[in-house]
């Protein structure tokens, strides 16, 4: 069965919900501006696998409302990595670094997932396919179209904002 763009836009989805109901509380979020379009090979890596040297990719995102304070960061982090490190998936990067934390791994089928903190609070988790096949179709999400960082945060938590 060769996997298109549909169904690595559903695996993105059930991999973002996955994250987020590892997570308790569990933040409030939206939807990021979803995205999908192709990705040229590596030079001399070309794609045999589905006759072409085009492979198509999905990116489905949540932007994170919640305010998470700067001690409860690191917290979250963990949360997140522990979970995929439950779940057999590969951690590719984990930054620590007191104010711009995050963590970043790889399914086996290839997904990569992260979750990132921006220099104000701003957080993001993000999942993206690996190359497939291009779909006629490509659902689209109601993110808000836009491009860059997620919004900043503005929904206070008793857990997730406390400053200890």
């Amino acid at each position: 069965m060769t996997v298109d763009q549909l169904d690595a836009a559903e695996r993105c989805e059930t991999l973002l919900q996955d994250t987020l109901d590892a997570v308790d509380p569990t933040p409030a979020w939206q939807e990021a501006a979803p995205r999908a379009g192709a990705r040229l090979p590596r030079p001399g890596l070309g794609s045999a696998r589905y006759g072409s040297d085009v492979l198509w990719y999905v990116t489905r995102g949540r932007d994170i409302l919640t305010v998470v304070s700067l001690p409860r960061r690191a917290l979250l982090v963990g949360v997140v990595e522990r979970h995929w490190r439950r779940r057999g998936w590969t951690i590719t990067s984990l930054d620590t670094d007191w104010d711009r934390h995050g963590v970043a791994a790889t399914t086996p089928d290839g997904y990569r997932l992260a979750l990132r903190f921006g220099e104000l609070g701003e957080a993001g988790l993000t999942v993206s396919s690996p190359g497939v096949a291009r779909s006629e179709h490509v659902p689209v999400l109601s993110g808000d179209g836009g491009h860059g960082s997620a919004p900043l945060p503005y929904v206070c938590c008793p857990y997730w904002s406390a400053l200890a």
